[in-house]
């Protein structure tokens, strides 16, 4: 359903010198150090995958490549009509094209938001992870509250949007 979506979106994401982006599709798990370097300790590879793919049947998603391996994954849940909840994973390899991986969220989210008309863009970050929070404040997302309890470690979380 969202997949002319997320072609129109890979037409905007930058040239990046070794890399490229894919619609994201499942088995770009197998690969992705990413889904093994997220911090979740309650919550299994496994289900990890499964939730991965069930929130890019959700909205547009699509997973970046360095030297033809995936290292980060951005994708946007289409909640309702105007409003988009926006994720992102990384693996560590991806740290370190620190600028690339800024231009590429950016580039990104603004496609979502131009491209299903969003009036509301929102995220959730962990309030403990010091570098997300200000990476999503550089990416124009102001925090509105703090959601106690709210991950599946029972860590407090940022409610934070763009709009």
């Amino acid at each position: 359903m969202y997949l002319s979506k997320t072609v129109e979106i890979l037409k905007v994401m930058p040239t990046v010198k070794k890399a490229y982006f894919l619609p994201f599709h499942v088995d770009h798990t197998k690969n992705f150090q990413g889904i093994i370097d997220y911090d979740t300790k309650s919550i299994t590879l496994e289900d990890r995958i499964r939730y991965l793919d069930f929130q890019s049947r959700c909205g547009p998603a699509i997973t970046a490549f360095v030297n033809n391996i995936p290292v980060a994954v951005f994708g946007c849940v289409i909640l309702w009509n105007g409003v988009g909840e926006a994720w992102s994973v990384f693996s560590k390899q991806a740290r370190r094209y620190p600028i690339a991986m800024t231009k590429s969220a950016f580039s990104f989210f603004d496609s979502c938001e131009i491209s299903f008309s969003l009036h509301r863009l929102q995220i959730t970050v962990n309030s403990n992870n010091k570098r997300a929070v200000a990476w999503a404040h550089y990416l124009g997302f102001k925090s509105e509250g703090l959601m106690k309890q709210y991950s599946a470690d029972k860590d407090d979380t940022f409610m934070m949007r763009r709009t």
